[in-house]
């Protein structure tokens, strides 16, 4: 009797052991803040202006229509001192319907070739949109 009990146990250690062996759940998807971030971004690194005009918040567009963002957001980059070539997300703290995208831009120049930013976002109704900074494209930024 006590070697079925023993070898009883073992199976129930074994299915236990096997059942733990699985692959990991995976990380919850995220809430879009990231990529909201990383979409605007690539946006300004292709010149593809009305993509990143469009990823503002009501905010952001406010008194600032197309044209004169373009003219910003080649000012911005002109001030990089480099050509971007690429935009990695280095992280994106959220806290409730607003967060922050911390970004490396890499690229060729004589200057530099890297370049660090953040840029804040806020969700609404449609999804998360990018909060321009009020210095964007000026000197100082």
């Amino acid at each position: 009797m006590r070697s079925r009990l023993a070898g009883g146990l073992w199976a129930v250690l074994a299915l236990a052991a096997v059942g733990g062996c699985g692959r990991a759940p995976e990380s919850a998807a995220g809430t879009g803040a990231r990529e909201a971030g990383l979409g605007w971004y690539e946006a300004l690194v292709r010149q593809d202006w009305p993509a990143a005009y469009a990823a503002l918040d009501a905010g952001g567009k406010k008194g600032l229509g197309q044209e004169d963002f373009a003219r910003l957001a080649r000012q911005y980059r002109r001030r990089l001192g480099f050509e971007p070539r690429a935009v990695r997300v280095r992280s994106c703290e959220e806290q409730g319907d607003r967060a922050i995208a911390h970004v490396t831009l890499t690229g060729r120049g004589a200057a530099r070739s890297l370049y660090r930013d953040a840029v804040a976002l806020r969700r609404g109704g449609s999804g998360w949109a990018v909060v321009l900074p009020p210095n964007f494209g000026r000197p100082g930024r």
